[in-house]
């Protein structure tokens, strides 16, 4: 009995140790995309997030789709990226990041409705 815990455990930490390696390869591997991509689209999905994330702040009851779920990684990567030292072009993240931030700042102090924020990105909320 004490032998097929022991096995179990082992089996289980193995296979934890495996998915957070492969974690951190994916991590890296969204970091390396979100360098690749034009400064335009990189700030466009900073924005999105900003925006986002604000609205999801100030109101919960909105729940976002698989798309807008995705949406919510892109400031986490970036933040990753500038602090971890992996991007291989920092202005171009100290940018996003920047523009991220002032969207964030912008869509919690915007006074709109639920309604209209919806509007906004239509295939970001359910």
């Amino acid at each position: 009995m004490k032998l097929r815990l022991a096995f179990a455990v082992f089996t289980a930490g193995i296979f934890f140790a495996l998915s957070a390696a492969s974690a951190g390869q994916g991590e890296q591997q969204n970091i390396n995309f979100l360098a690749r991509m034009s400064d335009a689209r990189l700030n466009s999905a900073a924005r999105m997030a900003g925006d986002l994330v604000g609205v999801r702040q100030r109101y919960p009851a909105l729940r976002p789709t698989e798309d807008g779920k995705a949406i919510f990684a892109v400031p986490v990567l970036l933040y990753d990226g500038r602090d971890k030292h992996v991007t291989p072009d920092p202005r171009k993240f100290n940018m996003a990041i920047h523009t991220y931030e002032r969207a964030f700042a912008m869509a919690a102090q915007r006074s709109a409705s639920c309604q209209s924020e919806r509007a906004k990105y239509p295939k970001l909320y359910r």
